[in-house]
């Protein structure tokens, strides 16, 4: 460590750079009210501090003196819960661009465990790069219990002294954050009890690779979304990073999995001037062994007879409930304490849109016949119906988003209590009753670190029953109530679902509802809005239940990724609507009218079936035809493409007098061009020999007659390569929105796209 880098470390650790003096080899600072007093000198080359005639290389002094890592291992071991019937998931590894070229699962390594290779990737620090590792997979599957196995595993090896760095758990609670200080902070003060790290040190401290964060909560949303708060703190992070340290991110999928560029763009090209590369390893769904595994663990030894007694009454040995781990574990939890396994098998069902509302269904219903007892006196009855059930943890959920949180303190769950009991009569021994069994719900338990604040279960629990939370709120038709509750985050997709069901389960009919959030959206900006966002996403899951001959109306909302796939949607008409990705296979749309709407693409893979739609004045940035090949951005081609698949386009934009001969086939220069940007998802930087095995046959013509182009327009240029052997190495020249821009502007030429990018 250099002198100015170890004052710049040590400023971190301090309140005000004041508290730190360095004269003349001697040190006076004070941090967290700590005075330090010691003696700096080098001894070959090393920079040594000396304390209390003990002296210590400056690194070494700085991570045990100052940041305090040893106690930090302590109060990881101490206050991140362990797993006591943990299962290793299976997984694959897409490693660096330079391992593993192409994006296609070809390139996957299968791992039957995956935290050695997690851990193996967390650990390298290669030199003057930051790294990323995606830990990917859908809802309940895992990824919070591995952080949290491998966070106390590398704890217990740091106190071993058998590895120098720890992962650090953080979680951000599956939303975009603005301050992602305060969330970092907030982890290390309120769930570790650790405070001695502002985030400035912090920062220090993983570019140093002493402490690797598990930023767990991570949505797919965060980059297709119109908001963009995680994207920016994301690239903030690593651009303080300053091309140093290593990263963890759990997410339902990984950034550079996208194909558009337009989505891609705004988080790449917040540190593109930084060097980074990415991996992902994403976690497999639970076979028949480890759900026996599991349950053997939990001391159901006869766990390959249930799997086959699941299996067979769903007719699915890959349904949920027995491939996702938080679904398995309730079910486990449930046939452990005794109950009737073909009651509650049967129960569930066979269907697969309904049978987690079934699951949960079946979890209320035992908690109110065979715990929830009024004993207060004979006869015994049950305390709450089980409506009263769902309605009170939907008050508990509501009152969690309002405050954007997902912990509640003990006082709020009595709070809570208070005032629905009031809400419906009950008598004061019961209410009291009822204090006592919320903290002791079977979907409820207490948070990681504390001893009177408590959470659900999982998320899947809390996005459930805020779902119905939501759907009352809706119903009610009180447009300022449903947009305080909109405007806080982007409504999780079960919660959506939920919402949507609970509606059309009850008297309102899907066009009420869709009345009601057009009027919550009338007053919205043109711009994106997350009450246009949560309306949106509300609406793509009414609208086809809408069967009206007068049809239904929707104006101003922004829809969701893939919010038209497989609709049957007759009879609408959308109005100054902005609809992210979406694709049509399975989609039924007849007499639908889009007026003044934004597509960012519209994908016809998989076929649709479109009689009498109009696109009336509509934008459509991009369009697929099919799974191999890429989007085609060129406005007479896109025009093209949407007559052949029955929509008709009056308002054609002016075409050149060659339309109707010209190709809709992009060159295939332009297609190679692409194929390399999208390599910079995964790296800033890519080697000449990666670009060879991602170009694959197309090599040759790539080398010869793209590549240079691309270097003369200074689309890519050539850095210096630091490795072993002689090769090129190129990064991009310009911004990726640039390129996304000039792709869509070049009607499909490689010859217009070099122009428009260098004019």
């Amino acid at each position: 460590m250099e002198y100015e880098e170890f004052r710049s470390v040590l400023v971190a650790f301090a309140d005000t750079p004041a508290d730190v003096d360095l004269q003349r080899g001697n040190l006076v600072a004070e941090v967290r009210g700590e005075m330090v007093e010691a003696k700096l000198f080098r001894r070959g080359g090393d920079l040594i501090v000396e304390e209390d005639e003990v002296q210590h290389n400056a690194a070494a002094w700085i991570i045990k003196r100052v940041a305090r890592l040893p106690i930090l291992a302590d109060r990881i071991l101490t206050q991140v819960p362990e797993e006591p019937y943990f299962i290793e998931p299976a997984g694959r590894l897409l490693d660096r661009l330079e391992v593993s070229p192409r994006d296609d699962e070809d390139d996957d390594k299968p791992l039957d465990c995956v935290t050695p290779a997690i851990l193996e990737s967390l650990g390298r620090r290669p030199e003057g790069t930051s790294t990323g590792l995606y830990v990917t997979s859908d809802a309940g599957e895992g990824k919070t219990t591995l952080i949290h196995h491998m966070a106390r595993h590398q704890a217990w090896q740091y106190k071993q002294k058998e590895t120098d760095w720890l992962l650090l758990p953080i979680a951000l609670g599956g939303r975009p954050f603005l301050r992602f200080d305060d969330v970092i902070i907030g982890t290390l003060v309120n769930t570790l009890r650790f405070p001695f790290l502002y985030y400035d040190a912090l920062v220090w401290l993983v570019r140093m690779g002493v402490i690797v964060p598990a930023l767990d909560g991570f949505e797919e949303m965060f980059v297709e979304s119109q908001a963009g708060d995680a994207v920016s703190a994301l690239g903030n992070l690593m651009r303080l990073l300053d091309s140093r340290g290593t990263i963890l991110i759990a997410a339902r999928s990984a950034f550079f999995e996208y194909k558009s560029l337009r989505a891609q763009a705004p988080l790449f090209d917040s540190f593109q001037d930084q060097s980074a590369e990415f991996a992902r390893v994403h976690l497999e769904k639970w076979g028949r062994d480890r759900f026996v595994e599991y349950a053997t663990k939990r001391g159901v030894h006869d766990g390959d007879r249930l799997f086959e007694e699941v299996a067979v009454k769903l007719k699915n040995e890959y349904h949920p409930l027995l491939t996702r781990a938080v679904l398995v574990r309730r079910l486990i939890e449930v046939v452990s304490d005794g109950a009737d396994r073909a009651k509650l098998i049967s129960a569930v069902g066979a269907d697969h849109e309904h049978f987690f509302e079934r699951f949960v269904e079946s979890i209320i219903e035992r908690e109110s016949r065979e715990k929830w007892i009024d004993r207060s006196g004979p006869p015994f009855r049950p305390l709450l119906l089980r409506t009263q059930h769902r309605d009170l943890l939907s008050e508990v959920a509501m009152e969690m988003w309002v405050n954007e949180t997902a912990v509640l303190k003990s006082d709020v769950f009595d709070y809570i209590v208070d005032l629905y009991a009031e809400s419906q009569g009950m008598a004061a021994r019961i209410t009291n009753q009822i204090h006592r069994r919320i903290r002791q719900h079977a979907l409820i338990v207490t948070a990681v670190g504390t001893h009177n604040a408590f959470r659900f279960d999982h998320e899947e629990f809390y996005h459930y029953f805020l779902g119905e939370a939501v759907a009352r709120t809706v119903a009610t038709a009180d447009i300022p109530d449903i947009r305080r509750v909109f405007r806080i985050a982007k409504l999780p997709d079960r919660t959506i679902d939920v919402a949507a069901r609970s509606i059309l389960g009850d008297t309102h009919t899907g066009a009420q509802v869709i009345g009601t959030l057009n009027d919550a959206c009338a007053s919205e900006p043109l711009a994106s809005s997350l009450v246009k966002d949560n309306a949106g996403s509300l609406t793509a899951r009414l609208i086809d239940s809408v069967q009206d001959a007068n049809g239904v109306l929707v104006r101003r909302m922004t829809f969701p990724v893939d919010s038209l796939l497989g609709r049957s949607i007759q009879n609408a008409e959308f109005q100054d609507c902005y609809f992210l990705r979406t694709g049509l296979a399975g989609a039924t749309m007849r007499d639908c009218l889009f007026e003044r709407c934004q597509f960012g693409q519209i994908d016809f893979t998989g076929g649709a079936l479109i009689q009498g739609c109009e696109l009336r004045d509509c934008q459509v940035d991009s369009v697929v035809r099919s799974a191999d090949e890429t989007a085609l951005f060129a406005p007479n081609v896109i025009d093209t493409i949407l007559e052949r698949q029955g929509f008709e386009v009056p308002t054609r934009r002016q075409r050149t007098e060659h339309v109707g001969t010209m190709t809709i086939e992009p060159d295939h220069s332009l297609v190679l061009a692409e194929r390399m940007c999208q390599a910079f998802f995964r790296s800033t930087g890519v080697n000449e020999n990666t670009l060879r095995q991602r170009m694959s046959k197309d090599a040759n013509l790539f080398f010869k007659e793209v590549l240079p182009e691309l270097v003369s327009h200074e689309v890519v240029k050539e850095v210096d390569y630091k490795g072993s052997g002689k090769q090129h190495r190129y990064r991009l020249g310009v911004s990726l929105r640039d390129v996304q821009e000039s792709i869509e502007q070049a009607d499909g030429s490689f010859e217009k796209f070099l122009q428009g990018i260098g004019g």
